[in-house]
């Protein structure tokens, strides 16, 4: 169960914002509407707030944590409306940043060594603060720069609070409304969970820089500054400082003598190396984790940190993503059509032609654009909103993906407007899948598999038996199924019931307390756990 506290805060700022009138369509839903109006922070209304907004200012309300939810939010065009991400967009995460001396003090205990002995100087003041840590300056013993990310105290406790409500409100959700398996609310929650953990593991984010750092070595693209494993932990980590330029500083990077059409399209060429030559990519790369090195202007070299949510693909998604990516370059819209449906994304059946038409008005315009118009991340965009109207849902490391794209192409152009990412990025995407399943790649992988292929051939009548046995059986357990589905039915029926009345005593018991009632209520608050614990028991 979450934590009762905080979740009665979730609750009043819901109904101070009116979120329930934001449910689908469910014969409960007028109910919950009604039964909000008797929490008082709901009668000052919400104005002239469009329903992206209501919802944008309610996380921003509760919080960093939920805040950096409705980011992740924001990039799931392909589940939500469109005004609703358009909303949550602007989303900013400013965070005070917490006392120095108390950063000094975590940082000593993490150490495995005392402070005085690992630096020559620690800055109390922080470089950069966030929601989850803050950076310091520092100087090695032995002279090295640094910066010092350390955890912000009692984060961890904080958001597992969070998400314990989290879930627990996308476990409701689902379990009464059917209809939001089309955009999964468990699912997302536990997308975020991933991301946000990322963030609370520094040993983690250690590694990830070590490894991106490894691939680009001696690469005159990208620059990731080296972590001192030996002073890190997973509360503090120490890596090395960089003096670059914001990426976004267009005027000092200009005044460096860098040409910006070799920086924009290195910009280019690191995303494909990142994703297609070392399937391991930076999925955060905004523009304040972004900088460029002003010290070779003939040679311009990317700088990048944070390094803390990192994307992977299995092999299988590596190759329908290439195949996909590929097919838009080419404009071949049938391939592009056939692989989206034989991914088994849609959560509905899919009208093959009506749905290649829709992918070809989307695509053919953008393609035909002139250089200065023609953009990646507007594509993008459209195609998840064409994903949402479908029930299409791609996986979360795509989401992360193409949220990397459109930030790439986005920097790239803000440096470079005429950069034209299909020209640099087809001749690197062909090369790959030439390399990975090309003739010779083929013939490599026959010749590696023929030993295991002849070891299975013996048993290949007992497999086809199995199969035959099978086929003949499907009429019985297909009736046994659909006496499992009805007795479910009558299940999930009681458990509404139960839900309702559990809803309905919570907010009542919210809104007595938010008026400080006190304890006059408590059994009734009991009552309604029991009841919520009830109908969402399996």
């Amino acid at each position: 169960m979450p934590p009762l506290i905080r979740l009665l805060t979730v609750t009043h700022v819901v109904c101070r914002y009116r979120l329930l009138s934001l449910l689908p369509p469910h014969p409960a839903r007028p109910l919950l509407i009604a039964l909000q109006y008797l929490v008082p922070s709901s009668w000052r209304g919400t104005g002239t707030l469009s329903e992206g907004e209501r919802l944008q200012q309610a996380l921003e309300t509760l919080g960093p944590i939920f805040i950096k939810f409705g980011q992740l939010l924001a990039t799931r065009r392909d589940m939500l409306p469109v005004a609703w991400t358009e909303a949550l967009t602007r989303l900013q995460d400013r965070v005070t940043p917490f006392d120095g001396a108390q950063a000094r003090r975590l940082v000593e205990q993490a150490l495995p060594c005392p402070l005085e002995e690992a630096f020559q100087h620690f800055d109390d003041t922080p470089l950069a603060s966030a929601s989850v840590a803050q950076v310091h300056p520092a100087t090695l013993a032995d002279g090295t720069e640094v910066v010092v990310k350390v955890l912000r105290p009692g984060v961890e406790r904080r958001v597992e609070q969070d998400l314990k409500v989290m879930e627990f409100s996308a476990g409701v959700l689902e379990k009464l409304w059917p209809d939001s398996r089309y955009f999964h609310p468990r699912r997302v929650v536990r997308d975020y969970q991933i991301v946000i953990r990322a963030e609370l593991d520094l040993e983690r984010e250690a590694r990830n820089s070590e490894t991106m750092r490894r691939h680009f070595l001696f690469s005159p693209l990208l620059h990731i500054p080296a972590v001192h494993l030996a002073l890190s932990s997973r509360r503090v980590m120490v890596s090395d400082r960089i003096h670059g330029i914001p990426v976004n500083d267009i005027e000092a990077i200009r005044a460096a003598g860098i040409d910006p059409k070799v920086l924009a399209e290195r910009g280019v060429e690191i995303f494909f190396a990142q994703v297609f030559r070392h399937n391991f990519f930076h999925a955060d790369m905004h523009p304040g984790n972004i900088f460029v090195n002003p010290a070779h202007p003939e040679s311009p070299q990317y700088m990048a940190v944070d390094c803390a949510i990192a994307g992977r693909l299995s092999r299988h998604d590596l190759n329908i993503l290439g195949r996909m990516v590929l097919a838009v370059m080419r404009e071949d819209y049938p391939a592009l059509v056939d692989l989206v449906i034989r991914t088994g994304w849609s959560r509905a059946p899919i009208d093959r032609q009506r749905f290649e038409q829709a992918v070809t008005a989307i695509i053919e315009p953008v393609r035909s654009a002139s250089l200065e118009q023609l953009e990646f991340a507007p594509l993008i965009l459209r195609l998840f909103d064409l994903a949402r109207d479908y029930h299409i849902e791609a996986p979360i490391q795509y989401i992360l993906l193409m949220k990397t794209l459109v930030h790439i192409e986005g920097l790239g152009r803000s440096i470079y407007p005429q950069l034209d990412i299909w020209t640099v990025g087809r001749p690197l995407l062909e090369a790959w899948m030439m390399q990975e399943y090309g003739p010779t790649a083929t013939a490599r992988k026959l010749r590696n598999r023929l030993p295991e292929w002849t070891a299975q051939l013996p048993d290949m009548p007992d497999l086809l038996r199995d199969a035959l046995e099978n086929l003949r059986d499907a009429p019985h357990r297909q009736r046994e199924l659909e006496s499992h589905l009805a007795d479910q039915l009558r299940r999930h029926r009681l458990k509404m019931i139960a839900a309702m009345g559990g809803l309905a005593l919570g907010l009542v018991c919210a809104a007595d307390v938010l008026q400080g009632g006190g304890p006059r209520l408590w059994p009734l608050a009991a009552a309604a756990l029991v009841l919520l614990g009830a109908a969402l028991k399996r």
